[in-house]
């Protein structure tokens, strides 16, 4: 969606490939771009590999959106309202400790190995928006992203449709509310 956004046709002028070692790929030539999620971006800046060509938490359009959304399915939030509740819940009390405590957040990462150099992880947790969720509008973001979709012909469903058809904002606007402090 992204390439194609500024003019890439993504089925014919890219030759996707799937490996494990971008990084590596990338140092030796053998690719010449890949798309990365932390850390990295950061890895492949400390050790002097390319250079980002965009990087959507700062680079507009796409620093005005959310980044991720969390998703279930309509039977799944039926049946279980107090789990999907509590799961949304887990995860915005997560992202309010990355926005506010990072320090903490990056010596759980490391202690609990998920990202074992500290500086890195929380150098990764400075860089990402984690607050944005109170302010943030995620209809609007669905409906940016639903658009770009459409207008590649990635998805042929409208985004006006899409987000009346798919989205419950209930459980969110409850926890905004909750969560206030």
């Amino acid at each position: 969606m992204i390439v194609a956004y500024v003019g890439i046709d993504p089925v014919r002028d890219i030759e996707w490939v799937e490996t494990s070692n971008s990084l590596e790929l990338l140092a030796a030539g053998k690719i010449d771009a890949f798309l990365a999620t932390p850390p990295d971006p950061q890895i492949a800046r400390d050790r002097k590999i390319g250079h980002s060509i965009l990087n959507t938490a700062v680079d507009r359009p796409w620093s005005q959106y959310f980044c991720c959304m969390v998703v279930a399915s309509r039977q799944f939030a039926t049946k279980y309202p107090v789990a999907t509740r509590r799961s949304l819940r887990a995860m915005l009390k997560a992202a309010d400790i990355c926005a506010n405590s990072p320090e903490r957040a990056a010596r759980y990462l490391a202690d609990k190995g998920y990202e074992p150099r500290y500086e890195l992880g929380l150098e990764v947790l400075k860089a990402l928006p984690y607050s944005r969720w109170r302010d943030a509008d995620p209809e609007d973001t669905l409906r940016f992203y639903a658009l770009r979709l459409h207008e590649v012909g990635m998805i042929k469903t409208t985004p006006q449709k899409l987000i009346a058809q798919n989205t419950d904002w209930r459980f969110l606007n409850e926890l905004k509310k909750q969560l206030k402090a």
